[in-house]
C-alpha cells in the first residue's frame, strides 16, 4: 500500500529540477516553481502496487522520482476483457497529465498504472493544484506548454514510440506539425510517393484499397492514437493504399528526415516499425515458390519451400504450413493468429510475426518488402573489429554453378559413384591409414636429423588449397549423385587459412540418409586423399618427398577430424543435426543443459523428451575423448622420435589444451545462457 513520507527524501532543488523538465511549467516564474515544489508530497510504492486505476476519479497527479511503472488499459477481445500494455514510465515522467497538461478532461483515469519496482513518487493533489493556478493566474499562459505536453502524450501512446525516452519525446514533439482534414477529404492516394507519416489526434481515417477495376474497398478504420503512412517511408515504395478522412480529422505529421533520424538514434524504434508494418500487412505467397512435403524419421510431417529465383529454402512445420496456405492477400497477421489459435489451439502472435518476417526477407512473399534502416552507432573498437573481420574473412561466390557441376558429373564424375569404385575407395582409405601409421616413425626419424621443416611447410600451401577445393567438390558432386541442385560454390579465406564453400541447401528436399551422406562427403574425400598420399610415400625413396606427403596426409587427417566436430558448425554438426532431424540443435542443447537438465535429475522422465539434445552432448563428449587420445598418441610419437624426455604430467598439457580449445566456443555459449 502507498505510504506518505513525513521526512522528505527529495530536496527542494531536486523537486524544482523535475518541474523544470516539463514544458507545461515553462511559463512559471522561479518563485512559482518553488511554491509548486513545496506542494508536492512524497509517496512510497511497492512492486505490483496499483498507483492509479482505470476509470477511477482523478484526485492527484504524480511525477516519478525513482522506479518504473507500466501503463495498461482494459480492451475487449473475443468477448473478454484483456489488459493491454500501453507504455512503461521511467523516472522524470508524469502520471495523470491530460490534454490541458494537468488532469483528465472527463475527470476519470484513462488507464491503470502499476509499479514494476519500488518507487518514489511526488504527488500533487488536484485541489491544491487548482488553488495554486487560480492564485497565480496561470490558466491562460499554460496553453502552449500544455499543447506540447499533449503532443508528447499522443506520440507516446502510438505503438512505435512506446519505448521512447522523455527527452526523445520532447525532441519529436517539437518537430511534428499539425494538420487537419475535413470529412471525405483524401489524405493520400494509392500509388503516390510518400514523404511523411501521420499520427491521428482526433477523428477517424479509413484505409481504402483499389482492385483491378479501380474500385475502392475499405480494409481498415483508424482512430487516435494510431500511426499510418509509415510503410512507404521505410520501404521506399509507393503508397500501397488510399487514406481518406471519414470524419473531421486532426493529425500530427512526421516527415521522412526526422523519422530516419529517430530510427538511426534509437535502436528499438526500427524493430517496432517493422512489427507495425507486419501487423497491418496482408501477405501474398510468391507464385514461383514450390512446396515439397517430407516426413521425418519420427513421423513428423514437414513442408520445404523452394524459391527457384534466389535459391532460398524454408522449412515449415504443420502450423507453419497452415499459415503459408493462408497467405492469399485477404488476411492480416491478426487474422492469421486467430485462425492458428482456432485450428491448433495455439495463440502465438510473436511466432506468426517472426514467420512472416523471415519469409519476406527470403523472398517467399510478394507484397511485403522489409528493409532494415537501423544503423546502430558503433564505438571505435567495434568499428575496428568489423574492419579486421572484413579483411581477415572474405568470401567470393560463383553463382549458377549447377550447370558446370551437372555437366562434369554426367561426363566424368558419375563413374566414381559406382559401387565398384566406392569399394576401391574404401579399401584405399583403410590401407592408406594403415600405411600412414607404419611410416610415421620413419618420417619423424627423418625430421629429427634433417631440419628442413620450413621448406616443407611452405610446400603445404598449394597442396592445402587443392585439398580444400576437393573437399567442397566432394559435397557438390554428392549433391548431384542424389539428383539435386548446387546453386553456387565459392572460395575465400578466414584469417590466414584458405576456405571454400558449396551450397547444398537443395538437399533439404531429400530424406535423412541422403542429407547425412552429402554432409559426410567432404570428410570422406579428405581421408581418401590422405590415404592415397600415405600409399604413395611407401613407394618412393626420396625422404624429402616422403616427408612432404606425410605432412600433407597429417594435415588432411587433422582437417577431417576437425570437420567432424559437433562443437562447431562443421560437417559433423550438420550430420548430427540431420540425423536427429532437429534444426538449431546446438542452441537447443545448450538451453537444455542449463535450464532443463537440473530438472531432469529430479524428474528422469524428462530425459525422454529431449533425446536429440542428449545425443548432441554424447557426441560432443565422444569427440573430445577421441581428439584428446589422438593428440596424446601423436605427441608420444614425436617426443620419442626427437628423443625428448618429459614427465607424465607435462605430456598431458597439449592434449588438455586441444580439448579446451575445441570446446571453447560451446563453453562461452553455456556461460551466456546461464547468465540470461
Amino acid at each position: 500500500m502507498a505510504q506518505s513520507i513525513t521526512t522528505n527524501m527529495i530536496s527542494q532543488t531536486e523537486r524544482e529540477d523535475f518541474i523544470n523538465s516539463f514544458p507545461c511549467f515553462s511559463a512559471f516564474t522561479q518563485a512559482q516553481k518553488t511554491t509548486l515544489a513545496m506542494l508536492m508530497q512524497e509517496i512510497l510504492v511497492t512492486p505490483n502496487e496499483k498507483i492509479v486505476i482505470e476509470n477511477a476519479i482523478v484526485d492527484s497527479i504524480y511525477i516519478i522520482a525513482k522506479g518504473e511503472a507500466e501503463v495498461t488499459q482494459a480492451v475487449k477481445r473475443r468477448h473478454e476483457m484483456v489488459n493491454v500494455l500501453l507504455a512503461v514510465l521511467q523516472p522524470g515522467e508524469a502520471i495523470g497529465l491530460n490534454d490541458t497538461g494537468f488532469y483528465s478532461s472527463t475527470g476519470r483515469r484513462t488507464a491503470t498504472v502499476t509499479a514494476l519496482s519500488d518507487m518514489l513518487l511526488l504527488r500533487i493533489k488536484v485541489q491544491d493544484l487548482y488553488e495554486f493556478l487560480k492564485q497565480n493566474n496561470l490558466e491562460s499562459s499554460m496553453y502552449a506548454a500544455s499543447l506540447h505536453m499533449l503532443r508528447m502524450r499522443l506520440i507516446k501512446q502510438s505503438l512505435p514510440f512506446v519505448a521512447l525516452s522523455h527527452e526523445r519525446l520532447h525532441w519529436l514533439a517539437e518537430r511534428v506539425e499539425e494538420i487537419a482534414f475535413s470529412a471525405g477529404e483524401i489524405i493520400f492516394e494509392q500509388g503516390e510517393k510518400g514523404d511523411k507519416c501521420y499520427l491521428i489526434r482526433s477523428g477517424q481515417v479509413e484505409i481504402l484499397l483499389k482492385d483491378e477495376k479501380d474500385n475502392k474497398r475499405q480494409i481498415a478504420l483508424l482512430k487516435s492514437p494510431q500511426l499510418f503512412g509509415e510503410a512507404t517511408l521505410i520501404t521506399n515504395d509507393l503508397r500501397n493504399a488510399t487514406a481518406r478522412a471519414q470524419t473531421d480529422v486532426d493529425m500530427l505529421v512526421l516527415s521522412r528526415e526526422y523519422l530516419f533520424e529517430l530510427i538511426e538514434s534509437e535502436n528499438n524504434i526500427a524493430s517496432m516499425f517493422m512489427r507495425l508494418m507486419l501487423d497491418r500487412s496482408r501477405p501474398v505467397k510468391n507464385p514461383i515458390v514450390t512446396e515439397h512435403p517430407r516426413t521425418t524419421a519420427d513421423g513428423q510431417e514437414l513442408t520445404i519451400l523452394k524459391n527457384s529465383a534466389n535459391g532460398a529454402y524454408f522449412k515449415l512445420s504443420q502450423e507453419g504450413k497452415f499459415i503459408w496456405e493462408s497467405l492469399d492477400g485477404q488476411h492480416t497477421l491478426q487474422d492469421l493468429t486467430l485462425s492458428l489459435a482456432e485450428k491448433f489451439k495455439l495463440f502465438a502472435p510473436d511466432m506468426v510475426v517472426a514467420l512472416i518476417s523471415k519469409l519476406s526477407k527470403s523472398g517467399f512473399i510478394n507484397n511485403l518488402n522489409i528493409q532494415n534502416h537501423a544503423a546502430n552507432k558503433k564505438s571505435w573498437l567495434e568499428k575496428t573489429i568489423s574492419i579486421v573481420k572484413f579483411l581477415f574473412e572474405k568470401r567470393f561466390a560463383f553463382g549458377d554453378a549447377d550447370q558446370f557441376i551437372t555437366h562434369t558429373y554426367k561426363k566424368y564424375i558419375r563413374y566414381l559413384f559406382t559401387r565398384s569404385m566406392q569399394i576401391i575407395f574404401a579399401i584405399t582409405t583403410i590401407i592408406g591409414l594403415i600405411a600412414f601409421s607404419i611410416e610415421t616413425p620413419n618420417v619423424l626419424l627423418f625430421f629429427s636429423f634433417k631440419h628442413a621443416s620450413l621448406f616443407l611447410l611452405l610446400g603445404l600451401i598449394p597442396l592445402s588449397l587443392i585439398a580444400v577445393l576437393l573437399h567442397e567438390l566432394g559435397h557438390a558432386y554428392a549433391v548431384k549423385a542424389f539428383n539435386r541442385e548446387v546453386h553456387y560454390i565459392g572460395v575465400g579465406w578466414r584469417g590466414l587459412k584458405p576456405m571454400a564453400f558449396t551450397d547444398t541447401s537443395d538437399m533439404w528436399l531429400a530424406t535423412r540418409k541422403p542429407r547425412v551422406l552429402v554432409n559426410l562427403a567432404g570428410v570422406y574425400v579428405d581421408v581418401l586423399i590422405a590415404g592415397i598420399c600415405a600409399l604413395i610415400l611407401t613407394f618412393i625413396s626420396n625422404p624429402y618427398a616422403q616427408a612432404m606427403l606425410w605432412l600433407f596426409a597429417l594435415y588432411t587427417y587433422i582437417g577431417a577430424i576437425r570437420m567432424l566436430s559437433p562443437l562447431q558448425e562443421t560437417d559433423g554438426y550438420y550430420v548430427l543435426m540431420d540425423w536427429v532431424e532437429k534444426t538449431h540443435l546446438r542452441e537447443a542443447a545448450v538451453i537444455w543443459l542449463v535450464k532443463i537438465f537440473p530438472k531432469s535429475i529430479r524428474h528422469p522422465s524428462l530425459f525422454r523428451k529431449y533425446l536429440p539434445e542428449i545425443y548432441y552432448w554424447l557426441a560432443c563428449i565422444i569427440f573430445l575423448i577421441v581428439i584428446t587420445c589422438l593428440t596424446y598418441t601423436l605427441q608420444l610419437f614425436v617426443l620419442e622420435a626427437f628423443e625428448i624426455r618429459t614427465n607424465s604430467y607435462f605430456s598431458l598439457i597439449l592434449p588438455f589444451a586441444v580439448m579446451i580449445f575445441s570446446s571453447f566456443r560451446i563453453l562461452i555459449e553455456i556461460h551466456n545462457q546461464s547468465e540470461e
